[in-house]
């Protein structure tokens, strides 16, 4: 599991807010995989899906209401994940694998959402709140 500290912090504390909800989410999935609670595990997946859209959304709209120039980059890479969430709830829809499911909530994923973060979310939260150019005013 995943902890607090774990997860870097960007310059809007809205997404920080909505990262931690996440990282909360993500660790009860995995305490329901751990505890063989496929029911659980199901109606959590399901919450994760519907947060991850939303928190999506939302970081979409403050970048292109920023006039955010890489939001196209940064929406890809949005889409990227959200297909690959849906590819692991079909594969636990369909078999009810749990090592498999493990595998992504428990190392694919954290990993994933850490490395965004530090990446394209911290420039996007700098561009955001200080207008500064995506690449920290020099050259990309």
């Amino acid at each position: 599991m995943m902890t607090e500290t774990q997860l870097p912090l960007v310059a809007l504390a809205a997404m920080n807010d909505t990262h931690l909800e996440e990282l909360i989410l993500i660790n009860k999935i995995s305490a329901a995989i751990a505890e063989g609670n496929q029911g659980q595990v199901t109606q959590l997946l399901d919450r994760l899906a519907m947060h991850t859209v939303e928190h999506f959304t939302a970081e979409e709209a403050m970048m292109r209401e920023g006039g955010f120039p890489p939001y196209p980059m940064h929406r890809a890479e949005h889409e990227r994940a959200l297909q690959e969430l849906r590819i692991q709830l079909l594969i636990w829809n369909d078999k009810h694998d749990f090592d498999v499911l493990a595998h992504y909530i428990d190392e694919t994923l954290p990993e994933w959402i850490v490395s965004h973060i530090r990446t394209m979310d911290t420039v996007t939260a700098n561009y955001l709140v200080h207008g500064a150019a995506p690449c920290g005013g020099g050259a990309c």
